[in-house]
């Protein structure tokens, strides 16, 4: 349950925190007629990514397509650059936007459409990653309750710093956000390269998949989410706290009293409840963060005889092997080993890990089905090498070994 709460949130959050910036400087610029664009998007999407879920565990859709997710990404990408792009000459002329000069005929379907790409992206991710989940074995309470948790505290969290909002220093607030926002839209500009670089819709190199894999990795996924979380927290907390109390001059001493009273209450009920979603928030996104669960053993240095590398794995695990400067890999499940060279076809050659289900790639963490290591591919498999199996026994021929790998 932890798993899918963690998950929904994770997945929840930068769609919320897009449409909590929308509204937000919506709001602070006399555009709160505009919201309600912004709100129809979203619940949209919400509609859509239910009946995305419906059909995919209804007939079996494989929700594996690198095409239809690199389209995805890419498209949130060029939306959260053009929103920052809005905001941006909307912000220079800010005091025409205060008097009410704000265009009311365009850009309303721009606002649903992001609203929209970002949280069915969201949603549709949501529902592939709960969906893998059940393979592990969770359940689908578990899976139910976790999501509906998530996403309870990704939509609390939204609400209680839209209403946070109301005394932030625009200025501040815009200037952090922009940064915010423009560090989305290249880690999903990032994800979108990586969807086509696996099919091999585009040409790619050694460097720009080790930058494009560091975006990619889920530790620096939830980092990017973490470090966006606590650049809005602590705006809004630093305006919640310095906020001054309006004149009461005019009021008796128990008026002043009961308006000193209120205010108080408002400014630290709201800090306190911030804080405490905070907590819960980093809670759930630490460990995605922190730790790791993949497996990376060092490898074995082995030796060859006749041109042959014999190893004997054993029971069923993950192993790594090295022949001088090179590398390979067996992994073995029900007692049949999978062999091929510790590197993809496309990554920097980090190798691989394993996180007791499936081969993971050190650069990206793509993963890799077990049935498919070993057997002919493209993108990120790992590159088939000459083996053979003899009852326990792995043979490697050491010249096609050096052969295949210096082409790294």
């Amino acid at each position: 349950m932890i798993q899918s709460a963690s998950i929904t949130l994770r997945e929840s959050i930068e769609a919320i925190l897009v449409i909590f910036i929308m509204t937000a400087y919506l709001e602070r610029t006399n555009g709160s007629n505009r919201k309600k664009f912004v709100y129809w998007g979203a619940l949209i999407a919400v509609g859509l990514s239910i009946v995305f879920a419906f059909i995919l565990s209804s007939f079996g859709i494989d929700p594996d397509n690198e095409l239809m997710e690199g389209v995805m990404f890419l498209t949130a990408s060029v939306l959260v650059a053009t929103l920052v792009i809005w905001m941006t000459r909307h912000a220079k002329h800010f005091k025409k936007e205060i008097e009410g000069k704000i265009s009311k005929s365009s850009g309303n379907f721009a606002l649903a459409l992001i609203a929209f790409v970002m949280v069915f992206r969201e949603g549709a991710e949501t529902v592939i990653f709960l969906q893998g989940l059940l393979l592990t074995g969770t359940t689908p309470v578990q899976n139910f309750l976790g999501g509906i948790i998530g996403l309870a505290l990704a939509i609390l969290f939204g609400v209680v710093f839209l209403r946070g909002t109301a005394r932030l220093n625009l200025s501040r607030f815009f200037k952090i956000t922009t940064v915010i926002l423009l560090i989305l839209a290249v880690d999903l500009f990032a994800a979108g390269l990586h969807e086509f670089f696996e099919i091999n819709y585009l040409p790619s190199t050694r460097g720009i998949l080790e930058v494009v894999g560091f975006f990619t990795k889920e530790s620096t996924n939830a980092a990017i989410i973490a470090l966006m979380l606590l650049a809005l927290i602590l705006t809004v907390l630093y305006d919640m706290l310095s906020a001054k109390q309006g004149d009461v001059s005019s009021l008796n001493p128990a008026e002043k009293r009961k308006a000193r009273y209120n205010f108080l209450k408002e400014k630290y009920t709201k800090a306190g409840l911030a804080s405490l979603i905070t907590i819960l928030v980093v809670v759930l996104l630490a460990p995605t963060i922190t730790a790791s669960d993949l497996y990376v053993p060092e490898p074995i240095n082995v030796a060859a005889k006749n041109n042959q590398i014999k190893v004997v794995p054993g029971k069923d695990g993950f192993y790594r092997y090295k022949y001088k400067d090179a590398r390979f890999l067996v992994v073995v499940k029900d007692n049949k080993p999978h062999v091929a060279l510790d590197v993809c076809y496309i990554c920097p050659p980090k190798g691989y890990g394993y996180d007791g289900k499936e081969v993971v790639c050190l650069n990206c963490d793509a993963p890799i089905s077990i049935e498919t290591v070993g057997l002919p591919g493209i993108s990120c498999n790992p590159r088939v090498i000459k083996n053979e199996i003899k009852g326990d026994t792995v043979i490697v021929y050491a010249d096609a070994l050096i052969q295949e790998w210096s082409k790294n």
